[in-house]
């Protein structure tokens, strides 16, 4: 009898033991986010943009390689008030919109944008 007493005292022990385990264990409050030093305040903002989103990029080989790649982030004003730059220099710039702004221009394209941007550039030199 005393056998079945200690093994029954054990095995709830051990049941004790791991029911108290599987429980989380409790975790202190959250604090409230503390307030900034500056409190920031919204306020309206007018910015003004090129308005030359119907304007094309003037006629030349390549032209429509930059109006369906470049536009979406350059107007036409804006590209055309670059100053001028070598094939080599309008490569590097292409590239870095391929490759750290990850302009999806395709890589056909390349050689078509660098050299409608030189070109652009010769004659804006003149």
């Amino acid at each position: 009898m005393k056998g079945k007493l200690m093994m029954g005292l054990a095995l709830a022990a051990s049941v004790w033991s791991v029911t108290v385990g599987a429980t989380p264990a409790r975790q202190a409050p959250r604090k409230a986010a503390a307030k900034p030093a500056t409190p920031f305040a919204f306020r309206n903002v007018r910015v003004s943009l090129p308005q030359d989103f119907d304007v094309e990029y003037p006629a030349g080989a390549g032209a429509d390689a930059v109006n369906a790649n470049c536009r979406a982030c350059h107007s036409p004003s804006m590209v055309l008030s670059q100053p001028p730059l070598s094939a080599e220099e309008w490569h590097k710039e292409v590239r870095k919109m391929i490759d750290v702004y990850k302009a999806p221009i395709a890589e056909d394209q390349v050689g078509a944008i660098t050299g409608y941007l030189t070109a652009l550039s010769a004659s804006a030199a003149k």
